[in-house]
């Protein structure tokens, strides 16, 4: 699709995860979880299903996690309850509204530990799905409510992937290709941001046949 409709996409995710079965984590969450103690707080924007959020959660993690899916957040908060994970709070909320998202970062400072206050910003397979303007609502907000040395995770589908075969073939829904280059610059540039770390290739998210061209990218509050 190459114009976003947000009442199609939203009945579109919630039929979705009604359907949706994964429970293990990404290999993008597991790479992200090396990198922090365990006393982190993170906040998952965009977390589907919650096979990231529920994970980061049962190994002692704070999380606050974030859908524009109905359907998703009841099915989290029902496997939370069902699996007896705890530091879990998820919320129906939209990215690319500036007061959803000051409110995930104000009720995971809120819920934070003492002794490590910081947030970790984690989202993945979700930039693609937004469009120009959500991108930049969304990375507005953060910089905005984001502290000075605090990390941002990022997982997404890069502009070489556009010519892939997909698992779930041209479905019926938003998406498109990010030119990876040009958001490292304006990650830095127009929004605050330092960047340690950018990748982009093959073998980091393959699912059954499938294997994107994503890029993976850290960066730090300045």
């Amino acid at each position: 699709m190459s114009l976003k409709d947000s009442s199609t996409e939203q009945d579109y995710w919630n039929d979705f995860y009604e359907k949706c079965v994964i429970d293990v984590p990404s290999q993008f969450c597991v790479s992200m979880l090396t990198d922090i103690s365990k006393r982190k707080t993170v906040v998952e924007f965009g977390s589907g299903n919650g096979r990231d959020s529920l994970y980061m959660a049962s190994i002692g993690h704070v999380l606050v996690a974030m859908d524009l899916s109905v359907e998703a957040i009841e099915k989290c908060n029902s496997s939370m309850i069902s699996q007896g994970v705890k530091h879990a709070v998820f919320l129906h909320g939209d990215m690319s509204n500036d007061v959803d998202v000051q409110k995930a970062l104000a009720v995971a400072r809120g819920n934070a530990h003492a002794d490590e206050p910081e947030l970790v910003i984690y989202s993945r397979f979700v930039m693609h799905s937004l469009d120009d303007e959500q991108e930049k609502n969304f990375l507005t907000s953060l910089s905005g409510y984001m502290k000075p040395g605090e990390k941002l995770y990022l997982e997404f589908r890069s502009t070489e992937d556009a010519v892939t075969d997909k698992y779930y073939g041209n479905t019926n829904h938003y998406r498109r290709y990010i030119d990876t280059t040009k958001f490292v610059k304006s990650l830095s540039e127009n929004c605050g941001f330092e960047v340690n770390y950018s990748v982009t290739g093959q073998g980091m998210a393959r699912y059954k046949e499938e294997d994107p061209f994503i890029s993976r990218i850290l960066a730090t509050k300045k």
